[in-house]
């Protein structure tokens, strides 16, 4: 044994390596796993950077001003630009145009902002109930700060309400622990690449109030829509108590890796107190640019790339159609993926991992199995027993993402991989 392993924490023996950053390393011609932005603004960016540095030039000061530590709470041009934003576009009641920018908490990434916020509320053994499949971002750091993962079954829309409640219900008598958190990814679902209805998001944040329990609403996806947008959960908060709204640079503006968040009042100094610890604050360079794009350009540019996401996602759909095996699926209306996994009981012991390996990567093709998207340790909510039982994965699930690469290898990689699917799962 590693003499050294002794000196690591605990959690480093719970988390395994992300399955993402593995097959990064990973390089194929039909690159169908990461969720990487393949369609961007890229001449917007030097044009910035140009305006950017005239202002500089005109005045030393600006630049010792602005190349500088900064608020931790994120820069008050930024968070002025994205309160406008979020209540033009978002509808959201708890915040009123730029006045409101105080209610706008600035992270390095969403990412940093679901860690955050699980630091803040979650206590060693505390219940947090996610979608099952969920993202392995938030799963996986849940466990990394001591939460226990239960899982609620999904469909093609999503979250089931009736199956969120009776999980809650169930765990908190199983384990004796509250059940802290319910996380939810609104529109086009990381993996899944489901969006909820609105009867459903209604009812959801209608069970967290009854059962007091802290919505994580990840809305990284919320501009990656290709019709008309939902309302968020968050809309339903009034007295902005109960929802955590975390949306992302990331997908439309990848470069900048900005998360901006809407909290409850109550989590929002500790949420800047906790940030503090892990990085004082967010580039302010990055914050210049990621204001001037929101403010100038982001309209102009925005509905293109939707466009061609949209296209990619119909050339994707399409090719799995032609060829891929019987199995369960949604057609994404926006985001960057959808799920496939075989029908019955295939769904758990067909092992994508392997076929990942062994199969797709000498044809050159890759996806992210379903067991990723599972947290390394927890518990599942079984429907038909309606009871709670240990963790159930979905090994039988892969994600592809058509975010990435060109429109002609998403068809012909997702052809590829369909073909080579047929053929192991008729003789699995």
């Amino acid at each position: 044994m590693d003499p050294m392993r002794n000196v690591l924490a605990d959690w480093t023996k719970d988390v395994p390596e992300s399955e993402i950053r593995r097959l990064l390393k990973s390089k194929t011609k039909y690159y169908l796993a990461g969720g990487l932005p393949g369609i961007l603004p890229t001449k917007v960016f030097p044009k910035i950077l140009q305006e950017l540095s005239e202002y500089y030039d005109s005045n030393e000061q600006n630049v010792i001003n602005e190349f500088q530590y900064g608020q931790t709470a994120g820069d008050p041009g930024l968070r002025k630009v994205l309160a406008e934003r979020i209540h033009k576009n978002d509808r959201i009641n708890c915040i009123n145009g730029s006045e409101d920018w105080e209610k706008v908490f600035i992270s390095t990434g969403s990412q940093q902002a679901i860690y955050i916020s699980l630091d803040i509320v979650i206590n060693p053994g505390d219940l947090v109930v996610t979608p099952s499949p969920a993202y392995l971002g938030f799963v996986t750091a849940v466990v990394k700060v001591g939460g226990h993962v239960v899982t609620a079954p999904t469909d093609s829309e999503g979250l089931i309400p009736d199956y969120v409640e009776d999980t809650i219900i169930k765990a908190e008598k199983e384990f004796g622990k509250k059940v802290k958190i319910l996380y939810v990814v609104e529109d086009s679902d990381n993996p899944t690449g489901t969006t909820l209805p609105l009867k459903r998001r209604q009812q959801l944040y209608d069970i967290a109030e009854e059962h007091d329990v802290i919505v994580i609403c990840d809305a990284a996806y919320k501009e990656m829509q290709f019709g008309d947008k939902i309302p968020s959960m968050k809309t339903f908060d009034k007295e902005n108590n109960r929802v955590i709204y975390a949306s992302t640079t990331s997908k439309e503006a990848a470069p900048l890796r900005i998360g901006y968040t809407l909290m409850p009042d109550i989590l929002f100094a500790e949420a800047e107190k906790a940030k503090g610890y892990l990085d004082l604050c967010t580039p302010t360079l990055t914050q210049r640019v990621a204001e001037i794009y929101y403010r100038k350009y982001i309209n102009q540019y925005l509905p293109k790339i939707v466009k061609e996401y949209k296209e990619n996602k119909d050339i994707a759909y399409k090719a799995l159609l032609d060829t891929f095996p019987e199995g369960d699926f949604a057609n994404p209306t926006g985001g960057f993926f959808i799920w496939w996994q075989p029908k019955g009981e295939k769904a758990f012991t067909f092992d994508v991992a392997n076929f990942n390996d062994k199969v797709l990567l000498p044809n050159e093709v890759l996806v992210v199995p379903g067991k990723a998207f599972y947290p390394p340790k927890g518990h599942s909510y079984d429907p038909e027993a309606r009871e709670i039982e240990p963790l159930k994965v979905i090994r039988g699930g892969m994600r592809i993402g058509y975010s990435f690469v060109s429109k002609e290898l998403i068809d012909e990689g997702v052809r590829r991989l369909g073909k080579l699917l047929s053929e192991q799962i008729e003789f699995s």
